[in-house]
């Protein structure tokens, strides 16, 4: 009885998962000529990669797959009940409604900032926090920050690291299956809300395989990193709860390490946080000598790596998996040091300085 209620519930997860998978990739050709028709492109600079006109609206077929195939999800799946999640959901909007605005209008870092912290807030008042960290039952006065920084933290994270054609959708593609498995691994049925993402986000790489047809633009970059940073909030149980932070760290690491390493330099050089610049990891592969494509392919490949590691955790004890985790973390931070140098000895290389 217990196995073909199992199997009922995986065959209606997948129907769910199939249609956000036609949703989203059905959906881009239609943005695509509504983006030409009104010249709806992402603005060229000296700092991005790409030339040419390319639509930056891809965040609304992602997101308008996602919500439509999540209603279908629930409806079809009864013990799954929304209104659990509805904090995360209603946040999610704010972020990628900010977020679309600023693909359309750019508008002041602060606005998109506030509409972060009300999301965050949102989502907390919800009853989703980080209430402990490796079994340390956390103060309010510490988990409150602490969630809001954390959910912001990985917002601009996923924003930032968006810089290459196929890179922010295969680093998300990567992370929501692994969560899926890791939620499936506890008969959560939120497991299938990662599908659902996932699903959305391979449609849309379809159109962003280099070289891309459509961005996601911030509305589309900045909803992933919100879903990604809820995930953990959702973990209520063991094996996971004890290590979730370092099974995160290890998850997000290259976005992660990425923003650490870019506020570090405008910090130096006394510069606003915000300031773009071309020194994020994927800019250094390619003055490195990667092409667009090769720098793309290394870092989902690394973070493939990552993923299988923390699905590995499945099968050990809460010292083993720490132990894995701790070293998948260290090697990223190895990995992130080596190109740095890296790429400081070749600029030296190609400008040295005049005796």
């Amino acid at each position: 009885m217990q196995k073909a209620l199992l199997c009922d519930i995986i065959y209606r997860m997948w129907i769910s998962t199939v249609l956000s998978f036609v949703l989203s990739a059905c959906s881009f050709p239609f943005i695509i000529a509504l983006c030409k028709r009104y010249r709806l492109y992402d603005p060229i600079s000296a700092r991005k990669i790409h030339s040419g006109n390319i639509p930056r609206l891809g965040g609304i077929g992602i997101v308008s797959a996602y919500y439509i195939s999540l209603c279908v999800y629930s409806l079809i799946l009864k013990r799954l009940s929304l209104l659990i999640l509805l904090p995360i959901f209603i946040s999610g909007i704010i972020i990628f409604a900010f977020g679309i605005l600023d693909d359309l209008r750019a508008m002041p870092p602060v606005y998109k900032l506030i509409a972060q912290i009300i999301a965050a807030c949102i989502v907390i008042y919800g009853g989703f926090e980080y209430r402990q960290i490796f079994g340390i039952i956390l103060p309010r006065w510490i988990s409150i920050p602490f969630t809001i920084l954390w959910i912001i933290g990985i917002v601009n994270a996923y924003n930032l690291i968006d810089g290459l054609d196929g890179l922010c959708g295969g680093l998300v593609v990567l992370t929501t299956l692994t969560l899926f498995i890791l939620f499936h691994k506890i008969a959560n049925p939120i497991a299938g809300l990662f599908l659902l993402i996932a699903a959305a986000v391979f449609g849309f790489l379809l159109f962003n395989e280099p070289p891309a047809k459509i961005f996601m633009g911030d509305g589309g970059s900045q909803f992933l990193g919100f879903i990604v940073a809820t995930a953990p909030l959702c973990f209520a149980s063991e094996p996971f709860e004890f290590n979730k932070l370092l099974i995160m760290f290890v998850l997000i690491s290259i976005p992660m390490l990425d923003t650490i390493a870019a506020i570090w330099r405008r910090v130096r050089d006394h510069r606003p946080i915000m300031t773009p610049d071309r020194a994020h990891l994927h800019h250094k592969l390619l003055n490195i000598g990667f092409t667009a494509k090769q720098a793309m392919i290394t870092l989902v490949s690394i973070q493939a790596i990552l993923c299988s590691a923390v699905c590995f955790t499945i099968y050990l004890n809460k010292t083993q998996s720490t132990v894995l985790l701790s070293i998948a973390y260290a090697f990223m931070i190895f990995f992130f040091s080596m190109i740095h140098f890296i790429n400081r000895a070749v600029n030296k290389r190609r400008h040295p300085r005049s005796e």
